[in-house]
């Protein structure tokens, strides 16, 4: 009964905490922002025409974007850096009316955020309590209003996950598939498992094979070109100087480094740390008896860089995050159950009254269900955290003290809606202290948390049994 009530606390923290969110992206005109996006990019795309361009895309948004928005940013156009086989799956959203798709995306969403936790707590072997908690706030309350495809991702991380372990392999692909609506995120989970898998790799080809018939049905060879060739290229730049980019890119540009090359240091590092994610993952599955390290673990190295990763995709680390706290030495778990509290919390967002919550969900309550009986490391865990996160927002109401350079408007090509998207980030964007600062937890969880993988994946062997061990007892 104690813990059915502590589970229906959990809950209600968390939904109060969505509704918070909710009505500061809504007070912003952001509400459903990114699905404004995509809902107009499918809708282009149905009537043959190129979603990657600014027109006909500002021309469906102007029918559906606040009044508030536009007045307050003319001439923006929010692209829709979706590849093609993902704007094919909207298309039948696109021809019903905004309002009704928007309410189905933001069920589906839901239901993604449910099966991700579900997924999560049978792959991770834990109480579905914890992984509920880990997954709340950076993943679920701040991805949901703005209507983002990250909880398919997830959820596709998850999933692909929790049947590799239980060894079925068709269903793992097919998860890993849906992962790939954010490429990024979910190509490095669908690589290390046709590595991992020799009996997923035919599933996976042919789902690949599917998803580029369908890319190429909707728009034809030139438009899918042009969204490797031009479009990435173009997001990448047009977000460099956001105050919300977690990227090795943003880090080079605000460094000095001109626009085009911090661009392309952050697609090199992306490759480098999905080869080297990948062969962690792949040796600590060997180690431990779990293939879900396989798929977990190349996305949490992946989102550590490259050109283009906001908080919310930094969510794809959380799975791994779990899967270390219970499978690492003892030695090293209080680390890396401090590296979860870290990540668990969007501390990006200090200023949202949302992360009112996080003190006790899920900072307080992940640090007792690992350290229950050190109460005292408890009651520190929750204080430390409402301490940082009220020391970020002071940090907002200081004398604005500017870090690094502003670069120059990038050239970008005016027929792509990142053109205006540019412009409109370079006026959002202050890189004052504050904004640098509540990127430092996150950084500083994500590169301890690769290192405890990294150097638990070094250490061939030892302990492995015990960890597998450790594991079956979580589960029964």
């Amino acid at each position: 009964m104690r813990s059915r009530w502590l589970g229906a606390l959990i809950v209600l923290a968390v939904l109060t905490a969505l509704a918070l969110q909710a009505g500061v992206v809504a007070r912003a005109g952001f509400a459903m922002g990114d699905f404004r996006a995509f809902y107009c990019a499918a809708r282009v795309a149905s009537h043959g025409e190129n979603p990657y361009h600014t027109q006909p895309l500002q021309a469906c948004e102007a029918q559906i974007v606040p009044r508030s928005f536009q007045e307050k940013n003319p001439g923006v156009t929010i692209p829709a850096p979706l590849p093609a086989y993902a704007i094919a799956v909207l298309v039948p959203l696109a021809a019903l009316p905004f309002g009704v798709s928007a309410a189905i995306w933001a069920a589906v969403l839901l239901a993604a955020w449910v099966a991700a936790i579900v997924a999560l707590a049978r792959a991770a072997g834990i109480a579905w309590e914890i992984a509920l908690a880990a997954l709340s706030l950076g993943f679920g309350v701040l991805s949901l209003p703005f209507g983002e495809v990250v909880p398919l991702a997830v959820a596709g991380i998850c999933g692909a996950a929790y049947y590799a372990r239980a060894g079925r392999w068709r269903a793992a692909a097919a998860c890993a598939a849906l992962a790939m609506i954010e490429p990024h995120l979910g190509l490095p989970a669908a690589f290390a498992l046709a590595l991992w898998a020799p009996r997923a790799r035919l599933p996976l080809a042919l789902l690949a094979l599917g998803l580029a018939s369908l890319a190429l049905a909707l728009l034809g060879p030139a438009a899918n070109l042009e969204y490797f060739l031009s479009v990435l290229p173009a997001h990448a730049l047009s977000e460099a100087t956001r105050d919300t980019q977690y990227s090795l890119t943003a880090v080079l540009a605000a460094a000095g480094m001109p626009l085009h090359a911090s661009v392309q240091a952050g697609a090199l590092w992306y490759a480098a740390m999905l080869v080297l994610g990948v062969v962690v993952g792949l040796r600590l599955a060997r180690e431990s008896g779990n293939s879900a390290f396989a798929v977990c673990v190349p996305p949490a190295f992946a989102v550590f860089g490259g050109t283009f990763i906001h908080i919310t995709q930094i969510a794809a680390a959380l799975p791994a995050a779990l899967l270390c706290v219970g499978a690492i030495r003892p030695a090293r778990r209080p680390i890396a159950v401090a590296a979860l509290l870290l990540l668990a919390v969007p501390w990006g967002w200090a200023v949202s009254p949302a992360l009112i919550v996080a003190p006790l969900v899920p900072v307080a309550y992940l640090a007792w269900r690992y350290w229950s009986a050190n109460v005292s490391a408890v009651l520190l865990a929750g204080i430390v955290a409402a301490v940082l996160l009220l020391g970020l927002r002071e940090l907002y109401t200081l004398p604005k003290v500017h870090v690094g350079g502003r670069p120059a408007t990038p050239a970008i090509d005016t027929r792509l809606p990142e053109a205006s998207w540019s412009a409109y980030s370079q006026r959002s964007s202050t890189a004052t202290l504050a904004a640098w600062a509540v990127r430092v937890p996150t950084w500083s969880a994500l590169f301890v948390l690769l290192a405890l993988l990294a150097a638990d994946a070094a250490t061939l062997g030892v302990a492995a049994r015990p960890r597998l061990g450790y594991l079956t007892r979580e589960i029964s």
